[in-house]
């Protein structure tokens, strides 16, 4: 019997990746992939834990699909970060995702499942990425930090960078086969590399060796590995082929609030890197992160952060309601009112819509390079959304910026 599954996955473009990586190993293993659930022998379901909200939307849509009474498998970051959740249900583990046909075989043909994540071999995900004309690329797994509220360390453990030379040669393969922007992903992508003597510099001056026309968006950054190689990463975003788009997560503007983190850096230190970056790449999409009502955060704290923000105004600002992670050490503080965090919230969020399009304004009869990805949709060169009267869909093409809307912009084709 040759079984049919299909496959959902949430989360963040590092999950998106993953959930690529376990159908192609599915495919590999001589399963058929439908987009059909009615269809399907099998489901998996590759899951994100990063919020309580999300947390529970997963938790929802698993008890969902298990009335559909078909095999069901959880991936992604819920096995490994709350196991006890899914009790009695077969799993697929962060680092297993290479790894997912031969699990799902294993677990049809009664076989024990030994669910081993191999750091040897977790270097062949890549080899399973197949081009698109957006395609994520992992670089790495798991991160160096020990922030105080992340449930995802739980989940990817510490840091494994690939292999240098096997991310350009799985590059230079997709972008032979159309691959038109590569979204470089992992936890934290500037810490790529310490791990093995390298650095995410090296990396990316490789990756734009490549021949072809093509752009590359990086994925977020933590400031305290950004600061060891600030240097050589500003040298690097020079290029072309790396789009001028810095996702750098503030997460608070109050020393204080910081430190209770554990996120290892000052406000005056984040703001140096922010300043160095602005003042050697024109044009940059600057975004950040703002968790608002962490436990021990006053209204005072929360005052320097929206002060902060409005200092350095960010092109474009990802606001969360603080939650509860369990196993966090964050989750055994003294947590704040929620009536206070959804106040907080709602003033945050009027503040970034106010400065998103403050930012985009300053755009309006400036012309950008842009790649079309939809129709009448494209990507800047610094990766802000602009609708163009244009169906070349992988063409790049100029665009004279006409309007700004609160999170994008509108434009013509020259």
């Amino acid at each position: 019997m040759v079984y049919k599954v299909y496959v959902e996955g949430y989360g963040c473009v590092l999950n998106q990746a993953d959930t690529l990586i376990i159908k192609n190993s599915l495919k590999k293993e001589g399963f058929i992939i439908t987009d059909n659930i009615d269809y399907a022998d099998i489901i998996i379901i590759n899951t994100c834990i990063v919020r309580l909200e999300t947390e529970n939307r997963m938790l929802f849509r698993i008890e969902e699909l298990k009335k559909l009474n078909k095999i069901l498998f959880v991936a992604g970051c819920m096995p490994k970060g709350l196991k006890e959740k899914i009790k009695g249900l077969p799993y697929i583990l962060p680092r297993e995702a290479h790894n997912a046909g031969k699990i799902v075989k294993d677990y049809l043909t009664k076989k024990n499942i030994i669910h081993k994540e191999d750091n040897l071999t977790l270097f062949n995900k890549l080899y399973l990425i197949e081009p698109s004309l957006i395609t994520p690329l992992p670089i790495c797994e798991g991160c160096l930090g020990e922030c105080s509220y992340c449930i995802v360390k739980l989940a990817r453990g510490d840091l494994i960078s690939y292999p240098r030379d096997v991310i350009v040669e799985r590059a230079k393969y997709l972008i032979e086969r159309g691959t038109k922007c590569l979204f470089i992903t992992a936890q934290d992508t500037a810490c790529y590399g310490f791990d093995r003597g390298d650095n995410l510099a090296n990396l990316l001056r490789d990756l734009c060796e490549i021949e072809g026309d093509f752009i590359m968006r990086i994925g977020m950054m933590h400031p305290k590995s950004l600061e060891r190689i600030i240097d050589d990463v500003i040298e690097v975003y020079k290029e072309d082929k790396i789009g001028k788009f810095l996702h750098l997560p503030l997460q608070s503007g109050s020393d204080k609030i910081l430190k209770l983190m554990k996120r290892g850096y000052t406000v005056d230190e984040y703001i140096s890197l922010v300043k160095e970056f602005r003042k050697k790449i024109k044009n940059l999409c600057y975004v950040t992160d703002i968790i608002v009502g962490f436990p021990g955060e006053e209204e005072e704290d929360f005052e320097e952060t929206l002060n902060i923000l409005k200092k350095l105004k960010p092109d474009y600002i990802h606001a969360a309601k603080y939650t509860v992670r369990k196993g966090t050490l964050a989750s055994k503080m003294k947590q704040i009112d929620s009536k206070i965090k959804k106040n907080r919230s709602r003033i945050l969020d009027k503040l970034r819509r106010e400065l998103s399009y403050l930012s985009n304004k300053k755009y309006v009869g400036k012309t950008l390079r842009a790649l079309i990805v939809d129709k009448n949709k494209g990507y800047t060169e610094n990766f802000k959304v602009v609708k163009v009267d244009c169906e070349d869909i992988g063409k790049f093409i100029n665009v004279k910026i006409t309007e700004a809307k609160t999170f994008g912009l509108k434009g013509e084709k020259l």
